[in-house]
């Protein structure tokens, strides 16, 4: 983003404005003791061609997954993103666009978020879906403060095999609430059903992520069986992707589906910004966070979008407020739209069949190199865990070297797997790609844990 300075003119005008005669008056209700004594020790300033220069010399430091093979997942994946996306979303209407506020004026806008929802609806096959959300994890966190609220109940129960942000974040979102969270052991990669049994009495809603961060398909039909049984609600947090070809939330009983839509349009870009989506049954719109989009008739006929709810506390009593979510992320919901648009339902079913059959393959690949193995026999969407003979961090290490980055440590989140790899793999991935890893997996093991 370019970037102009102020001159020492412009400061004085802007002090001038506001009614004060320098920065100390500015900030003359910080006591004090609380501001530096001393100049900050920062280096001298720089023309603008030196700092571009320097800032291009520390850019080139980074390595991006367009310089190196990556196998890297876990919730964030390296997907092809169609040129005509980044042109729609670089449109001035769109990204100097914040939240409609004053919605109705901004028609653009609310269509790309009505049509937003609409895709996900259909992926979810739910009844309404909001506006967009931060991520899949804060998504995840609003929908046990929403099985809460419809419920009345204060246990979350939260299956272990959920990726350990969300779960994190899910935490973090109830510490100053008198809510208990229950975390879900597992038995074979997936949600220990019989396990889940015991603690289902009094719990609001159950989290459960399909596919899981193993990438494995979680037993949602008994899952929501037993949930339903007990009057608890099933929220699943899914990959939009695997919708194409696995059925949906709605299908297997589910009252809310969030996720995590990045890999819709948007590039991996450091790991932000992110994309929440939320989706659940009619019943429960009033207890949905965030806003909804709908579609009407102005009084002579034509077709016109109008903010139809928002329960956020600037808008209503704010004992009444569904959640404090500031904003949706409006533009990288856009990308998303325009992506799966631009796909069309044969051509996103042809994007997952392809990743799924390019995991299979890189599974059978790397189960082939000796002393390495599938930890888990269930059947998996794009991603799967390999144990390794060797520690995880080492291959990493040693792959890292030549280009590839082999996939993700599982000892960083779960006792016991510290020479286990979750491996993501998508229709970037080549054959040449795949066999590459197999090959240098071979040769770091064969070497115990060096190239």
């Amino acid at each position: 983003m370019p970037y102009v300075s102020n001159t020492d003119r412009d400061r004085e005008e802007m002090l001038r404005e506001i009614g004060v005669a320098s920065i100390d008056d500015l900030f003359a209700d910080v006591p004090r003791e609380l501001r530096m004594k001393t100049e900050l020790d920062v280096p001298g300033p720089l023309s603008e061609a030196e700092l571009v220069r320097h800032m291009r010399s520390l850019a080139s430091m980074n390595r991006t997954t367009d310089d190196v093979v990556s196998f890297l997942g876990g919730g964030i994946y390296d997907h092809t993103v169609p040129a005509v996306v980044r042109y729609v979303t670089s449109m001035p209407q769109f990204y100097t666009a914040y939240t409609p506020y004053q919605a109705e004026a901004s028609q653009g806008t609310l269509q790309s978020i009505y049509e937003f929802q609409s895709l996900i609806c259909r992926l979810t096959g739910l009844d309404v879906a909001n506006a967009s959300m931060y991520d899949g994890a804060s998504a995840a966190a609003e929908a046990c403060l929403m099985g809460v609220g419809i419920t009345r109940r204060k246990k979350i129960l939260v299956a272990g095999t959920a990726n350990p942000s969300l779960r994190a974040v899910v935490a973090t979102y109830l510490e100053a609430s008198d809510i208990e969270i229950v975390e879900l052991p597992m038995a074979g990669g997936v949600t220990d059903a019989t396990a889940l049994e015991t603690h289902l009495p009094g719990a609001a809603v159950l989290v459960v992520q399909h596919p899981n961060f193993f990438g494995l398909l979680e037993p949602v039909d008994e899952l929501s069986a037993k949930c339903a049984e007990a009057g608890v609600l099933l929220a699943a947090s899914v990959d939009p992707l695997s919708l194409a070809v696995l059925r949906s939330p709605s299908d297997y009983g589910a009252s809310i589906a969030v996720g995590e839509g990045q890999s819709l349009g948007n590039p991996v870009a450091y790991g932000g910004p992110l994309l929440g989506f939320m989706a659940a049954d009619r019943k429960h719109l009033r207890r949905m966070p965030g806003r909804i989009i709908g579609a009407t008739t102005d009084t002579e006929g034509r077709r016109g979008f109008v903010m139809t709810l928002q329960t956020r506390e600037q808008h209503i009593r704010r004992q009444k407020a569904t959640s404090n979510i500031c904003t949706n992320e409006g533009l990288v919901a856009l990308g998303a739209a325009v992506h799966m648009s631009l796909l069309g339902k044969k051509g996103f079913r042809e994007l997952a069949l392809q990743v799924t059959s390019k995991a299979h393959y890189a599974a059978l690949a790397l189960a082939a190199v000796a002393g390495v193995g599938l930890r888990f026999d269930g059947p998996f969407f794009r991603e799967f865990v390999i144990d390794l003979p060797v520690p995880a961090h080492r291959v990493k290490e040693e792959l890292g070297r030549v280009g590839i980055w082999p996939g993700i440590s599982c000892g960083c989140y779960y006792d016991g797997m510290d020479s286990s790899l979750l491996v993501s793999v998508s229709e970037r991935h080549t054959r040449e790609d795949i066999d590459s890893l197999a090959s240098g997996l071979a040769a770091v093991v064969s070497s115990g844990g060096s190239a």
